[in-house]
C-alpha cells in the first residue's frame, strides 16, 4: 500500500463498494468520524470489506444524522482463502479477558475463533456483539482485510467431533513430552489450536483429548500462563511458523 494512504483511519462496512460511487454512512460510523475523528467535508479515510476489498473514500457532504462519502481509489482487492485454515477454540472466561485475548487472536490471524464450554469455564454465554465489536476493531487496527468468522459456542466434546479431521493443538501446562509446533504443523490439514479457562482441563477432558489421534499436546512455557497469554504466545508461534512455510514455499516456486 503506499505509503501517503497508510496514516489514513480506515473503517469496516458490509456495503458494497465500488469505485467512482457514492455511499451514505449513518449510526455508529456516522458517530466515529464525526465525532471521535472529527473528520470534516473533503477529508479522506478508507473503508473496506472482505469481499469487495479497501478502498480510499472522500467526504463530500455531512448531515444532521448522515454523511456521504465519495469512493474513489481501489487499494487492495479481496485476499483469496487460505488454503490451510488456522482456527482458535478458546474456553469462555471473564469478558474483558475474553474480548482481549480475542483481540489479539485476530490480530495474529487466525480465521476462525469458537468460543467453547469446558468443565472448569467461568460462564457458559458471551456477549457476542461485544465480541463481533472487538473483531471488527481489532480488524481495522490491524491492516486485516478478512474479517475473522466468530462461530457459535458449543461444548468441547462437540467441537472435537466437528473438528476431527483437524491438526488439533491444545495448550497443556502439565505436558512434559517436547511435542514441535514446527513437526505439528508440517502435517496437512486444517490447524485447530484450543485453549482452556484458568486452571486448564480437567482430568477428563484431558483423556478426552487422547481418543483423536489428530491431537497434540503442547507445553507454551516453563510458566504457568493465563488464558489470555497462552492464547497470544501459542498463535504468535503458529504465525511464525506458517510464515516460515510460506516464504520456504515461495523461494522454491
Amino acid at each position: 500500500m503506499p505509503m501517503k494512504f497508510s496514516n489514513l483511519n480506515r473503517i469496516y462496512v458490509n456495503s458494497k463498494l465500488n469505485e467512482n460511487s457514492s455511499l451514505t454512512l449513518i449510526g455508529d460510523h456516522f458517530h466515529y468520524l464525526k465525532t471521535v475523528l472529527r473528520l470534516r467535508i473533503n477529508d479522506h479515510f478508507r473503508i473496506f470489506n472482505p469481499s469487495n476489498g479497501e478502498f480510499i473514500v472522500q467526504i463530500i457532504e455531512i448531515n444532521k444524522n448522515d454523511l456521504l462519502v465519495n469512493i474513489s481509489k481501489c487499494l487492495r482487492q479481496p485476499y483469496p482463502i487460505d488454503a490451510t485454515q488456522l482456527t482458535l477454540g478458546l474456553s469462555i472466561i471473564k469478558m474483558d479477558k475474553m474480548l482481549n485475548a480475542i483481540n489479539m487472536a485476530v490480530q495474529l490471524g487466525v480465521d476462525k475463533i469458537v468460543p467453547l464450554i469446558t468443565e472448569r469455564s467461568q460462564l457458559r454465554h458471551i456477549n457476542e456483539q461485544k465480541v463481533l465489536k472487538s473483531i471488527i476493531e481489532a480488524t481495522e487496527q490491524s491492516e486485516r482485510l478478512n474479517l475473522t468468522i466468530l462461530e457459535p459456542v458449543i461444548p468441547l466434546n462437540q467441537y472435537l467431533n466437528q473438528h476431527q479431521n483437524d491438526i488439533v493443538i491444545y495448550a497443556n501446562e502439565n505436558e512434559v513430552t517436547q511435542n514441535s509446533l514446527l513437526e505439528i504443523y508440517s502435517l496437512p490439514g486444517n490447524i485447530s489450536f484450543i485453549v482452556g479457562p484458568e486452571g486448564g482441563f480437567s482430568s477428563q477432558e484431558l483423556s478426552m483429548f487422547l481418543l483423536y489421534s489428530n491431537a497434540r499436546s503442547i507445553s507454551l512455557s516453563a510458566n504457568i500462563l493465563r488464558t489470555e497469554t497462552a492464547v497470544a504466545a501459542g498463535l504468535a508461534q503458529l504465525g511464525l511458523i506458517r510464515n516460515c512455510y510460506e516464504y520456504k514455499n515461495n523461494s522454491s516456486a
